[in-house]
């Protein structure tokens, strides 16, 4: 497991310099960089049936009378609690997402990393009907309209700072 960690490291630390080597073709440069970031994606793992999310998604609501009327809305899953296999598998994409929002506002990354993950949350993440999507955004649009680490976003509970290293969407995006 040690050494697979240290040479995960050399290849990302290869991949950078590629990246950051502008005497590379600029194709060479972002292939790299959508390899970064398929890196990170692929070292996001499983997570244990004890996972503190996990446990919050198979628990089923404490309120009955919201319950009640989830349930007639949404059927009743969430409501219940997901079963333990659904509740890993919804944690596992959110964890993923959170490292393409991760990668995204990581000021440090270069610009073709961090543009290799937004056209990644483009093709993958983003809600197809999504405002993001419909408005035809490209990668070099949707990381312009990151929000910057001190900035905020509106919650039920106001006006909120954003969180760094992302927990959500609106960390980033207004939309």
């Amino acid at each position: 497991m040690m050494s697979s960690t240290v040479e995960l490291q050399d290849e990302l630390a290869g991949l950078r310099a590629v990246v950051a080597d502008e005497d590379k073709p600029l194709a060479e440069r972002t292939a790299a960089a959508a390899h970064i970031v398929t890196l990170a994606l692929g070292a996001v793992t499983d997570p244990a049936d004890d996972d503190a999310e996990v446990a919050e998604l198979v628990k089923p609501w404490a309120d009955p009378v919201l319950a009640k009327m989830a349930a007639e809305v949404t059927g009743g899953r969430s409501v219940n609690g997901h079963s333990l296999p659904d509740a890993k598998q919804t944690v596992f994409k959110r964890r993923r997402w959170r490292a393409v929002l991760t990668i995204i506002c990581d000021e440090t990354a270069h610009k073709l990393t961090r543009l290799a993950a937004c056209q990644t949350a483009l093709d993958s993440f983003l809600h197809p009907n999504g405002a993001h999507r419909k408005a035809g955004y490209s990668a070099e649009r949707l990381l312009a309209e990151v929000k910057p680490a001190d900035g905020f976003k509106w919650t039920s509970k106001g006006k909120l700072p954003v969180c760094r290293p992302p927990v959500q969407q609106s960390d980033l995006w207004d939309k």
